[in-house]
């Protein structure tokens, strides 16, 4: 069947792809197809689309190939992405055990936010059931308005018109209400949540900037209501802006 044969290409292009090492950056054809149990032809046909996407390069003068610029690019992506947790990691800790409630560490993906971590004090309630893994909608949630807030215009807009969602009757999806609360979030620097994502919950969320000062990801504590009190509230909020610009200053961020 013709899904098979497309799924079989792929994995016969990962394996490719995976014959490239440190120990062996360059390899040839005859190489790589003894490698990977295939036909010099079928290598061949392989690597043309492998080129063609940017993924491998071809010295002609060698007659040896080698990962594209493609592949660079995408294994610095991995390579951020692994010193993001890195780096994030320990301080979303402290952040909940320091205030008994969860802390959650987000980043954009497609048309919704992306949870990469969550924390549980010892002690705390469970109000949410965002965890690792899973995506939620981009206007309910701190630390997804926050990211949402610093999309770019032309992805704001689109989110805006067609991915918000309604999960409480305080979510915010009306344009006019997300554009106040988008220059609310960039005046102040960071978002207050008050149960638009699930009933008698509170979040505060801020933003993580790589070292070109984007906004790479988002952080945030979230508990119920009555532990983000106006006496609290304060102290709360620097904890977790506090938090972003240690983490934005990790990832090489210079304010």
């Amino acid at each position: 069947m013709e899904g098979e044969g497309q799924v079989r290409a792929v994995l016969r292009a990962v394996a490719i792809l995976e014959r490239f090492t440190l120990a062996e950056p360059e390899l040839n054809l005859s190489d790589i197809s003894a490698s990977i149990g295939l036909s010099k032809s079928t290598t061949h046909r392989l690597l043309g689309t492998l080129q063609a996407c940017e993924m491998v390069e071809f010295d002609k003068k060698t007659g040896l190939y080698r990962l594209g610029l493609k592949a660079f690019r995408l294994g610095s992506v991995v390579s951020k992405g692994m010193e993001l947790l890195k780096q994030a990691d320990p301080l979303l800790e402290k952040v909940a055990e320091e205030t008994d409630e969860s802390s959650f560490l987000l980043v954009a993906d497609g048309n919704e936010a992306l949870c990469l971590r969550r924390f549980d004090a010892r002690n705390y309630v469970r109000v949410l059931t965002l965890e690792p893994g899973t995506h939620s909608a981009f206007n309910c949630g701190s630390a997804q308005r926050v990211l949402l807030a610093h999309l770019p215009e032309e992805r704001w807009e689109e989110i805006v018109a067609r991915h918000v969602r309604r999960m409480t009757q305080y979510s915010l999806v009306g344009r006019e209400e997300l554009e106040r609360d988008r220059r609310e979030i960039l005046e102040r620097g960071c978002s207050v949540a008050w149960e638009d994502v699930t009933l008698h919950a509170c979040a505060l969320g801020a933003p993580v900037r790589n070292g070109d000062g984007a906004v790479i990801a988002a952080v945030s504590i979230s508990g119920i209501v009555q532990h983000f009190s106006a006496e609290r509230l304060p102290g709360l909020i620097r904890l977790i802006m506090q938090t972003g610009e240690e983490i934005s200053r990790r990832m090489g961020y210079v304010p």
